[in-house]
Order: C-alpha cells, then sequence, then structure tokens
C-alpha cells in the first residue's frame, strides 16, 4: 500500500485502518495511541447533518476489535495502548481489547469543562475514560501518577478541525510516558492527526 503522506519519521496511509495495519512491519510498534469510534452514533458537526462512519453501537466496537486483530502482529512485545473510550461504551471496548492486551488501568481525563446531556437530570459530562494496557513488562516513564489525569482543556469547538479532536498536550502528556524515546507510535484511527503532532514533537 502506497503511503499518502511520508516526511519526517511520520508516515500516513489513507485507507481502511485494518488493511493499514496488517501491512506494519512485525513487532515495530511500541504503542498504539488512537481515539477510535465511540460506539455512540454520534451526529452533525458544524451544521452538517452527516454521521460519523461505523459509529453505531455494534459497529463500532466491531471495527475496534477486527483493528486490533489485524494489528497484533505489528505490536512490539512490549508494547503500549491507550484507547479512548465512552462512559456509556468502556465495558465493550473492555471487552474487544481484554484478548489482545492486558488491560491494567482505565484513566480518566478530566476536562473540567461541563459536556452536552441532561443539564437537568444529568451530572456535566465532564471526563472521557482511555483504557491503558499492555503486553510485557515495560514500566510506564517518570513518577507514578494517579489515574485522574487534569490540566489539559478540550480544544474550543471553534478551533476543532475534528468533532471528537483532543487537545496536544494530553497526547503528548501520556506519549511520553507510554512509548520508549524514539519509539513508534500507531494509530488506526487518526483524525485530525494529533497523536502525530505530538509524536513529531516528541521525535
Amino acid at each position: 500500500m502506497k503511503p499518502y503522506y511520508e516526511r519526517g519519521g511520520i508516515t500516513i496511509y489513507h485507507g481502511d485502518c485494518r488493511d493499514v495495519v496488517a501491512e506494519v512491519e512485525a513487532g515495530a510498534v511500541d504503542l498504539m495511541f488512537t481515539d477510535p469510534p465511540y460506539g455512540m452514533a454520534f451526529g452533525g458537526f458544524r451544521g452538517v447533518d452527516a454521521n460519523v462512519s461505523a459509529d453505531g453501537a455494534r459497529q463500532g466496537i466491531r471495527l475496534v476489535r477486527q483493528a486490533l486483530h489485524e494489528s497484533r502482529n505489528a505490536m512490539s512485545r512490549e508494547a503500549h495502548y491507550l484507547v479512548f473510550c465512552h462512559w456509556e461504551s468502556w465495558p465493550d471496548f473492555y471487552d474487544a481489547c481484554s484478548p489482545f492486551f492486558s488491560v491494567k488501568n482505565a484513566l480518566i481525563w478530566h476536562k473540567d469543562r461541563g459536556g452536552m446531556g441532561d443539564t437537568d437530570m444529568e451530572y456535566a459530562r465532564d471526563y472521557e475514560v482511555i483504557l491503558y494496557g499492555v503486553r510485557g513488562r515495560r514500566a510506564v516513564s517518570g513518577k507514578r501518577d494517579g489515574a485522574v489525569i487534569t490540566g489539559y482543556p478540550p480544544v474550543r469547538s471553534q478551533l476543532r478541525d475534528h468533532p471528537t479532536q483532543k487537545p496536544v498536550g494530553l497526547i503528548s502528556h501520556l506519549i511520553a510516558k507510554h512509548s520508549p524515546e524514539g519509539g513508534t507510535i500507531l494509530d488506526p484511527f487518526m483524525g485530525s492527526g494529533t497523536t502525530l503532532r505530538a509524536a513529531k514533537d516528541l521525535g
């Protein structure tokens, strides 16, 4: 498969992630860091009435499971995994991920800002879940942090290029903890490319 973009250690393929990850060199990937469809049937962004492809509950989880299956040979023996998911679907994500890596924690990204939802009947939707897992015994870098991550507010809606875009600072913080220096990072669900930006900045 021919790369869509290739420069300075960054390679982007435009295609079905299940096809792309199956072609990655065996054992080359140190960290899979991805923000896949949540299975929430997300609809509309900036006034455009269009759903996120494969984001129905069944389709989203199935797609994640298939991508993990196809990428299993690309992952190193000491690979780490960070997979964003939603509070309503994280049990399904846990089940989908467990055959491929040992889930160590459910990290919580506290956005310090309320989200959408029923403002009368619900607590603010001010966090997202990140499943953290490993294949081997490579330790997390730096000091032992708590599982709740703060200090990284969401990208404001008027600045987003993608409806679920994550802040570069958050991604950089986690890459530094979960990838060896000079490591290779795989993101099957690239979105706006925040993972690529953070990985490039960190070398």
